[in-house]
């Protein structure tokens, strides 16, 4: 037999923690001696070996305790495969927890960089925005239904659009344009300055929409919220949405009339 001090040392445990184990069941000594000092024999350190492998697969110290105060011979190896199905269960649903909190950071993170943030009440709002909306492949997944009437090929463009908290590279120069033009929105949207951002928005635009300007027209219109609504596009509140549409309405005019010019 071993005492605790030699035991604790072997598997970088503190004496401590093993007098916790003891205290609340799950590994008891093997001797005590007059004087307090603990032994474990062969058969105590098997057990703790056991404690160690199912702590260090997610298993609590009181689901540990159970498993291995329940078991029997006769059905241990039912026991431990029933176990193990509802740890891999256990594990799946704080997989999926742990994606949306990793999501919700990413997203919001990509928010704040298009609108910025004026304190802790804008951040808690961006995520209770997205709570609650349902995760696929880790992130939130724009839901168009029949709302759209497109084509099978324009709604194949739409679901390779990027989406809040994805990690698409192609999202960068998209935020960077419209954090502009929220900053912007105290301007006249016919400045020369407005006018030269709607350029460069039109062209990521169309270039994100792989040329269909139809499909880019039909998903603005369908993303823009009215006053007081929540917007589909969590961060394009109405006010910074009614901005681009001035300031791109006009971008459009200027266009036609050169061309008019032109011919």
């Amino acid at each position: 037999m071993i005492r605790i001090g030699v035991l604790a040392k072997k598997t970088n445990l503190s004496k401590r923690t093993l007098r916790y184990y003891e205290q609340i069941g799950l590994l008891k000594p093997s001797a005590i001696e007059a004087n307090g000092y603990r032994y474990y024999d062969e058969s105590a350190v098997v057990r703790l070996h056991r404690i160690l492998l199912l702590k260090s697969i997610g298993y609590t110290l009181r689901q540990i305790r159970e498993l291995l105060g329940t078991q029997k011979v006769e059905g241990e190896r039912e026991d431990w495969l029933d176990s193990l199905h509802r740890q891999i269960e256990l594990m799946e649903k704080q997989k999926e927890e742990l994606s949306r909190k990793q999501y919700y950071l990413r997203s919001a993170i990509d928010i704040l960089r298009l609108r910025g943030v004026n304190g802790m009440n804008d951040l808690l709002g961006v995520i209770e925005g997205l709570n609650g909306r349902p995760l696929v492949d880790g992130v939130v997944a724009a839901e168009f239904g029949d709302e759209l009437p497109v084509t099978p090929t324009q709604k194949a463009i739409l679901q390779r659009l990027p989406v809040w908290g994805s990690g698409d590279e192609r999202l960068e120069p998209l935020l960077a344009l419209f954090r502009q033009a929220a900053e912007m929105r105290s301007s006249s949207p016919h400045s020369a300055e407005a006018q030269a951002l709607a350029g460069r928005i039109d062209a990521v635009s169309a270039e994100m929409f792989e040329g269909d300007r139809q499909l880019l027209d039909l998903y603005w219109e369908w993303m823009k919220p009215t006053t007081g609504e929540e917007p589909a596009v969590i961060g394009f509140d109405s006010g910074l949405t009614d901005y681009v549409d001035q300031m791109m309405a006009f971008y459009y005019e200027q266009k036609e009339s050169e061309k008019d010019e032109k011919t």
